[in-house]
């Protein structure tokens, strides 16, 4: 299953790439996903009774004014009967992007929301950790870490918490001899 929303993001990307074109795919990928979300919208294009012309003539309909390619990527998902992966293959797609543009996608748990500014010098941190020229955050709130930062880039796992800041410090402590 992973591997056709996969199939259609590779495709997607270099075709994307080839007519120099990241941002109008991107642009069209995003209005879809925003149609897509629609479980009506979605059940229709999945649904079997339905002929594959009415669920073209569909999506011309909701969406007009995206790159005739795009349309047509999500024309052949629908006719493929994989419309259903087209958020993984979404996803997919603009990880690509990512990679291509050298910006590193960060998943990052705070105790508290971070603000702007905050939110802005972490980035630039984490960019500057793992070489990478951006990092585009994904934002958690956990307040059992009591404080600090924990985030995961790519392979890289940084620990920042309060919470394992004490949990090492109770370990270090506990081995100590007592004089």
């Amino acid at each position: 299953m992973a591997a056709t929303g996969r199939r259609y993001a590779q495709a997607a990307f270099e075709l994307a790439k080839e007519h120099d074109s990241l941002d109008e795919w991107e642009e069209g990928l995003t209005r879809a996903s925003e149609v897509l979300a629609d479980p009506d919208v979605l059940n229709f294009l999945d649904a079997p009774q339905v002929t594959d012309k009415a669920k073209l003539d569909g999506i011309a309909t909701l969406l007009p004014s995206i790159d005739v390619l795009v349309r047509n990527t999500i024309s052949l998902m629908t006719v493929n009967h994989d419309v259903t992966k087209f958020v993984q293959m979404y996803r997919l797609f603009g990880e690509m992007v990512d990679e291509y543009r050298g910006i590193a996608r960060a998943d990052v748990i705070t105790a508290v929301p971070l603000g702007d500014a905050q939110r802005d010098r972490l980035a630039l941190g984490l960019a500057s950790m793992v070489g990478r020229s951006e990092v585009k955050i994904t934002e958690n709130v956990n307040p059992e870490i009591i404080g600090g930062v924990e985030a995961k880039v790519g392979d890289h796992l940084i620990d920042g918490s309060t919470r394992t800041r004490l949990r090492l410090m109770r370990d270090s402590l506990a081995e100590r001899p007592v004089d």
